[in-house]
């Protein structure tokens, strides 16, 4: 019988070490009786990597490398996700009456054990590195235990009977969803319990929008963090109806009515703090879909200095911002951050001494010393209602949540010619596309270029995470983005901070363009759209991919999120733009 060589004689044989290295090694185990291989990695001679497939190899058992592990969502709700971590095992994949589990420890046979008599299948062990387990079970696991063990209660023996609301009551219209009252007692029933739950880790993980999204056989909860959507965890269909009738009772809903769509409110309370949540819900085929709109003042109302605006945008804001009249819009698509920095132009402004007044659909963030409206079209609250009244409430700044229409364009130009200051929204790509728009809602020009002061278009584009940047080769796309003189590109390699999307938080893209006299003048004269953009060019604007380009030279993002974001319609006019910090 041939004997098999010991791990450090099959790493010395591989000539992975030296002799005098694997001595050194032994005498550390007789002190501390650690494993060789991590005694090996501590002291920097072999990688983790090297150490597994040696010892695969020793063991003659199959190797998984960090890309391998893969696992489906049927292998990955079969095993605890706080057993996976603690035995530090991963399912890679299931199917006739077999899984393969990848193992940091191919000696836990206890592990394998345990699995077998859970899942009821056969296993097949597999050798992986431990971080690359670790790193694996981040990526696919959500970041609240509790949200686990209430999936893996669900999955593995809750019938329809156990998971039926056991509430007797329909909640207020603002009564939060308290997590220390509900979340933690043992008796809670186990949808009230799914439901905060989710509503709480989606907080943590800097979420803005829940999406609950049900298909043929289960149902997807996904969140969107800094922009992008990420299944989070699944859970049966069967539960699906009383999951949102649980959401539709914290929210003052019809939990009868299926068949229409519906919006509400409600409020999660947070720790230190309360998330207002705006949800809807839409009937599908499989289902209703609800998305939850997390409000989180902390995160949103921010002042200017913490916009990220460059200092020239800032500081001709500030200017216009002390004017008695005239308009600015913010444009911008879906997302790209509007509204935050509507707000942040109302905290600049607030004051004792000044009446302000907003009108939004809906009100999302609540703003001291202010009169805001939420306009309500079933009982005939609408935009031109509310504003044709505003005017007698003797405003000094008016702020419409977006231009719509011809009606409210009107309406807002007559206020910033009558000595108000108004701000508002328009959905264009650019600055100056917001001018055509207002013209072909019907807009004088005339009246245009006197009460238009100044157009901030906007984007929101994701910063590379700090804890896991590294630098990459120049990728294919740079001569497109005429990057051809930046030497350094980088980007995220994936980490448990940034939750391996290698991003981390967002920063604002800016085009900003001023009224000047000059190109007012152009407007009176019904230039095209063009002869504006050159015109605008020669002021000196700075265009939304130049700004973007010079962030990707300062290495807070990449060539990607760049182009996934951002329009690429405008000639360099020559200028550098200033370095952005972000916040």
């Amino acid at each position: 019988m041939v004997r098999k060589r010991k791990l450090g004689e099959h790493l010395l044989a591989s000539q992975l070490i030296k002799a005098p290295q694997l001595e050194e090694a032994l005498r550390l185990q007789l002190k501390t009786n650690e494993l060789l291989g991590k005694i090996l990695q501590n002291l920097g001679f072999v990688s983790e990597e090297e150490v597994a497939k040696a010892l695969a190899e020793q063991l003659s058992m199959p190797f998984a490398s960090a890309a391998e592990l893969e696992a489906s969502w049927e292998c990955m709700k079969l095993i605890p996700w706080e057993l996976a971590r603690k035995r530090l095992i991963f399912p890679l994949k299931g199917d006739d009456g077999r899984m393969k589990l990848a193992m940091a420890n191919p000696f836990d046979w206890q592990a394998v054990d345990e699995v077998a008599f859970t899942t009821g299948l056969k296993i097949l062990p597999v050798l992986a590195t431990e971080s690359s387990i670790l790193n694996a079970l981040e990526r696919h696991g959500s970041s609240s235990s509790v949200l686990n063990s209430v999936i893996r209660d669900i999955n593995i023996g809750s019938d329809e009977a156990e998971v039926r609301l056991a509430h007797n009551g329909v909640k207020s219209h603002f009564d939060p969803v308290n997590i220390e009252s509900e979340h933690n007692l043992e008796s809670t029933p186990v949808i009230v319990k799914l439901v905060t739950s989710i509503m709480s880790d989606a907080a943590k993980c800097r979420a803005s929008d829940i999406h609950i999204e049900p298909a043929e056989t289960e149902v997807a909860v996904r969140y969107r963090i800094d922009g992008v959507l990420k299944t989070i965890v699944r859970y049966p269909l069967y539960i699906h109806d009383s999951v949102v009738s649980r959401i539709k009772i914290v929210s003052s809903l019809d939990i009868t009515n299926k068949r229409l769509p519906q919006d509400g409110r409600t409020v999660l309370r947070l720790e230190d703090r309360e998330i207002n949540i705006r949800l809807s819900t839409l009937p599908s085929v499989n289902g209703e879909k609800v998305v939850l709109r997390l409000l989180d003042d902390s995160v949103a109302l921010l002042p200017m200095p913490e916009l990220g605006l460059p200092a020239y945008i800032y500081n001709s804001l500030i200017t216009i911002l002390g004017q008695p009249q005239g308009m600015i819009l913010v444009t911008g698509p879906t997302g790209s951050g509007k509204t935050t920095t509507l707000y942040a132009l109302l905290h600049q402004i607030q004051s004792d001494a000044k009446n302000i007044i907003t009108v939004e659909d809906p009100v999302e963030y609540k703003v001291a010393g202010t009169t805001q409206i939420g306009i309500n079209p079933a009982v005939g609250l609408t935009f031109i209602s509310v504003l044709r009244h505003i005017l007698r409430q003797d405003p000094d700044t008016i702020m419409i949540g977006e231009i719509r229409d011809t009606d409210t364009a009107e309406i807002a130009v007559q206020a910033a010619l009558t000595g108000h200051l108004v701000l508002s929204t328009l959905h264009t790509n650019n600055t100056v596309a917001a001018i055509t728009r207002l013209i072909d809602l019907g807009l004088s020009p005339n009246l245009l270029a006197s009460s238009v002061t100044a157009i901030l278009a906007q984007r929101l584009i994701r910063l590379i995470c700090p804890r896991c940047k590294t630098e990459i080769d120049p990728p294919e796309v740079v001569r497109e983005l005429k990057l051809d003189n930046i030497r350094t590109f980088y980007k995220g390699a994936g980490c448990r901070a940034c939750k391996f999307t290698g991003y981390h938080g967002r920063i604002g893209v800016y085009e900003y363009l001023p009224m000047e006299s000059n190109f007012k003048q152009l407007v009176v004269q019904k230039a095209s759209e063009e002869d504006l953009q050159k015109a605008a060019r020669r002021m000196g604007m700075i265009s939304l991919i130049e700004d973007a380009r010079a962030k990707i030279e300062q290495g807070i993002t990449t060539v990607e999120e760049v182009l996934s974001k951002v329009p690429l319609d405008a000639p360099k006019n020559g200028k550098k733009p200033p370095r952005a910090v972000p916040r």
